[in-house]
């Protein structure tokens, strides 16, 4: 595992996600609108993949993860947006709310959600304008640089 990314399927990557938060398979399932033994059914996948077995599994796979997106110098694998949440961040950034979100994209505002969650989560964000101000940051930044060095100026 060492200096590997690890790449999770979404459904998995919300379930790492909230075993690394801390959650019990019974608040997974709660969270994420599925059945306990689906929870479970995933956490089994998971110990077989990554070669998991007896004590404390669940430990064992937060600790493998954690290392393994420590060294890739991210969180749980990437911290690059996929080509899908890059669409939500635009639209949030453009001030569209998760309805409108979820048309534009052609999705349920639950869906927007979980994409929120997750990119939240990916970014190391808390909300909409972390969000908006991380994108401008990126498409512009010129501009980024400019204000740090007002700001910069301005302590002085």
């Amino acid at each position: 595992m060492k200096d590997q990314t690890v790449r999770l399927g979404p459904r998995r990557q919300q379930i790492v996600d909230l075993l690394l938060q801390g959650c019990e398979n019974a608040e997974i399932a709660t969270q994420l609108h599925m059945a306990r033994g689906t929870v479970k059914a995933h956490f089994t996948r998971l110990f077989i993949r990554f070669g998991i077995t007896g004590g404390s599994k669940r430990v064992k796979l937060a600790t493998l993860l954690y290392r393994a997106s420590m060294s890739a110098g991210g969180r749980y694998g990437t911290r690059i947006p996929s080509e899908g949440e890059q669409r939500v961040i635009q639209l949030v950034a453009e001030g569209l709310n998760n309805r409108e979100v979820a048309e534009a994209i052609g999705t349920t505002e639950q869906v927007v959600k979980n994409y929120l969650r997750i990119i939240y989560d990916k970014l190391g964000l808390w909300n909409r304008v972390e969000l908006a101000l991380w994108y401008e940051s990126r498409r512009s930044p010129s501009v980024c640089r400019a204000l740090a060095q007002h700001a910069r100026a301005a302590a002085h």
